[in-house]
């Protein structure tokens, strides 16, 4: 293996990447697929993901601003590139000339857009918010949909709006999902009426509410393998993308009553084998997992000892058949107490956060049929 992949490394499984979005294509009912691709693919590689989602016949991405969108372009140069965020007056010289489609988040900003897009003789794509009960940006009435398609330096792409609870099955939680899509669907009829696609399935709408429909569907967090809500059934069948592995550096028997790691919050009470795992919270794998979290090596549990370090975490191996180099994992794919989404519930968060914060000094290494394909090294 890669020297630079002895400590820790994310392998990015290709196999299975494909097989999640063939599950997505089959929900999505026909429709066009936009992957969503921001923040890094959610932590996974946006350049691999995106290689590969191509392959599989996907061209529509959706990243989060600018400088996501002009590194993506690199990797897909004939995509469909939208960005969700909103974009300061000092970027639109960069939308107009990537070819990129920016979100009007209100009727100022598209007037903003539409103004430098006049000035310079050119068109702006964009694709307008409807607030339909986020209340983060968009608009909020036909009204100010109907002038903004009346501006002269804009092409409108789509129009969508994003569900706060469409991975919810509270009887409430629906009803207020019921809502949202009635009022995308009064506040985008003109942009029906016209042709301009509408939209509003993120990865909760595609796994539970299929009777939306929609021109396209937005796939986010279950491209990789992760749920919206892991107290609800999965209608798909999908599996992390993602597996996040170290190689164990040392092995040391210490006596009983032996602390570890800092604060001496884990005390030996017995004679106990360490591994030590050269891996830590500076890589993204949480603090808060100390003395609560474990690895698993050649198939065998073993609980974390102490506190997670910076750089490095110990678990103990105690009678384990294990030896140095062996590989633990972190984050597994199959293996159900350390999926990402199921250590993220012991952490009080959600899967994507655990995924999103698998640090730059972690390769990323895609593989296919348990072989590496490519390695991307950020620093």
């Amino acid at each position: 293996m890669d020297k630079l992949l002895r400590r820790v490394w994310a392998e990015i499984d290709l196999d299975t990447l494909d097989s999640n979005i063939a599950e997505i294509k089959k929900a999505a009912g026909g429709k066009p697929i936009m992957a969503v691709v921001k923040a890094d693919a959610y932590g996974h590689s946006a350049d691999i993901i995106a290689k590969e989602l191509w392959k599989q016949g996907i061209k529509s991405y959706a990243v989060s601003n600018v400088l996501e969108a002009i590194d993506l372009r690199k990797t897909v140069p004939d995509a469909q590139i939208v960005i969700f965020g909103y974009c300061d007056e000092e970027w639109q010289p960069e939308i107009a000339e990537g070819d990129f489609e920016q979100t009007a988040a209100s009727l100022e900003h598209a007037k903003m857009l539409s103004d430098y897009a006049s000035a310079h003789g050119t068109k702006i794509k964009v694709h307008i918010k409807v607030n339909t009960g986020m209340n983060r940006v968009g608009i909020d009435t036909p009204e100010e949909l109907h002038e903004i398609l009346s501006l002269g330096g804009l092409e409108a792409k789509g129009v969508y709006t994003h569900f706060a609870v469409a991975d919810s099955s509270d009887p409430s939680d629906i009803a207020y999902t019921n809502e949202q899509q009635k009022k995308l669907n009064a506040v985008a009829a003109e942009a029906k009426e016209k042709g301009i696609p509408v939209y509003s399935r993120n990865s909760g709408g595609i796994l539970y509410h299929p009777e939306f429909g929609g021109d396209m569907v937005r796939s986010g967090i279950i491209t990789y393998g992760c749920m919206p809500n892991t107290a609800l059934a999965v209608p798909l069948d999908i599996k992390p993308v993602m597996r996040l592995r170290a190689a164990v550096c040392q092995l040391k028997t210490v006596p009983a009553g032996t602390a570890v790691s800092y604060g001496r919050t884990y005390v030996t009470e017995k004679e106990t084998v360490l591994a030590v795992i050269p891996a830590g919270y500076a890589d993204g794998y949480s603090r808060g997992l100390s003395n609560k979290g474990a690895v698993y090596i050649n198939g065998q549990r073993a609980p974390i000892t102490g506190r997670v370090c910076m750089d490095q975490m110990m678990a103990d191996v105690t009678g384990l058949d294990v030896r140095v180099g062996d590989i633990a994992e972190l984050y597994s794919d199959t293996i159900d107490e350390i999926k990402a989404d199921n250590v993220a519930d012991m952490l009080g968060t959600i899967g994507y956060e655990l995924l999103c914060l698998v640090s730059k000094r972690v390769p990323r290494v895609s593989v296919r049929n348990g072989k590496i394909t490519e390695v991307i090294n950020y620093i």
